[in-house]
């Protein structure tokens, strides 16, 4: 099974697979064909995504190679292969 992006993201997040699938307006199968990189996103499939995750649909559609966000006091970076978790330096 591949292990994708969309699955980290999911993992990281802790949602269920029927929340992520019901927020693309996809069948749980649908959704997972997705994340194990069985079929593609679409463009609006993304675009939803990108929403609950609060990250740019093109990261989703694999236009990017890794992503970077903040949450509270971590910093991630996740590349589609793995990801790095960082504490943020203090100022």
């Amino acid at each position: 099974m591949k292990y994708t992006l969309l699955k980290k993201l999911r993992e990281e997040f802790k949602y269920d697979i029927d929340l992520v699938a019901a927020k693309a307006d996809l069948t749980d199968s649908e959704y997972l064909e997705i994340e194990n990189g069985i079929r593609k996103l679409d463009i609006l499939q993304a675009a939803k995504l990108g929403d609950l995750y609060e990250i740019n649909p093109s990261h989703l559609l694999e236009l990017a190679e890794s992503i970077n966000y903040n949450i509270g006091s971590y910093s991630r970076t996740i590349y589609a292969e793995n990801y790095i978790e960082s504490k943020e330096d203090k100022i």
